[in-house]
């Protein structure tokens, strides 16, 4: 990372930045190209390591990749971007951003148990609630278990002297 200033390690703030989004781009390699999807998410850390869960329907191309190749590439924006002006130099213009990064590793999940408990996590990020699922339910879908394996962590915080543009309107 370049900017160490903005290097963020705090497990809170990180965590921080992971609640401020429901969508992830999950990066997988389709031959010599990357292939990016955003799905929407869950997360867990256990013994310090991060996890993320994506799910979708058995059949499709993110689970056709995944099986080729488990190793995955992660990105997540924050939700707290906004423009910083810098007035008459083009090259002073910035934004407000934070995002968490990371390459992975991908298994589908096997079990009922399994996959109850990664939608379980996926939705209770997305919804603040929690759920009893049938095994018909967890049956008719594929989760997916992203064992981050190392990531980073940035953020360029808003201060005092920028100047936030408004937000785009359409």
């Amino acid at each position: 990372m370049r900017r160490q200033d903005r290097k963020v390690t705090d497990i809170d703030e990180i965590k921080g930045i992971l609640n401020s989004t429901r969508i992830i781009h999950l990066g997988m390699m389709d031959g010599d190209y990357p292939y990016v999807v955003p799905l929407h998410f869950g997360y867990e850390f256990i013994d310090e390591v991060l996890y993320i869960y994506v799910h979708g329907h058995h059949v499709g191309k993110k689970f056709d990749l995944i099986k080729e190749n488990p190793h995955v590439f992660i990105e997540i924006d924050g939700s707290d971007e906004a423009l910083v002006s810098g007035g008459d130099i083009p090259c002073k213009y910035s934004s407000v951003y934070s995002s968490v990064m990371g390459r992975g590793e991908a298994a589908l999940l096997k079990t009922t148990d399994e996959k109850s408990h990664g939608l379980q996590v996926l939705l209770k990020h997305q919804t603040s609630r929690e759920f009893a699922f049938t095994e018909a339910m967890v049956s008719s879908v594929e989760v997916v278990q992203i064992k981050v394996v190392d990531y980073t962590a940035k953020r360029r915080r808003q201060l005092e002297q920028d100047i936030i543009m408004p937000p785009l309107t359409k």
